[in-house]
């Protein structure tokens, strides 16, 4: 049986994600970021992460020639950040405050928390690449009036009532 892409998609958009902007830098240090939902924990010991990344994005490229990358989770009040580094217009980090982590990825300030990580796996899977990586560095904010930015049903949400 096959299931078109519309009904794919569909059935998916009913999965709720956190937002990450997933950033690196590219073989001449300049950042490179895009937004993902398709990212999440992996293993506690060693602490891995995964996030999926389509072949044809510059951040694809970048993550497999640095072999690092960092996810930003994003807070709900970020969703111009989110639909910025969704489009591929150039400049995406321009007039944003970032500090390079451990890896030498960009780690935006405005993220609620951060994952640091090398690529310890890459596997082919359809038109992605899913990226496992080794966290060797975290922040995060223990505000609880901070809650989450998701994607659900096509849209950016709020956990908040």
């Amino acid at each position: 049986m096959s299931v078109s892409a519309r009904d794919y998609r569909g059935a998916l958009a009913n999965l709720a994600g956190g937002v990450v902007v997933v950033t690196t830098s590219d073989g001449n240090g300049r950042p490179r970021g895009m937004t993902a939902t398709a990212v999440c924990s992996v293993s506690i010991r060693p602490p891995l992460v995964m996030a999926c990344v389509h072949r044809e994005a510059a951040t694809h490229r970048a993550i497999h020639d640095s072999g690092a990358f960092a996810l930003n989770l994003l807070p709900e009040h970020s969703e111009a950040l989110a639909r910025r580094f969704a489009s591929s217009r150039p400049g995406k980090f321009v007039g944003l405050r970032t500090t390079p982590g451990e890896t030498g990825a960009p780690i935006l300030a405005d993220a609620m928390a951060h994952c640091d990580c090398t690529v310890e796996r890459a596997v082919d899977a359809g038109d992605h690449t899913i990226y496992i990586g080794r966290v060797v560095g975290v922040a995060y904010r223990e505000d609880e009036d901070c809650p989450p930015l998701l994607y659900f049903r096509g849209g950016y949400r709020s956990i908040a009532p």
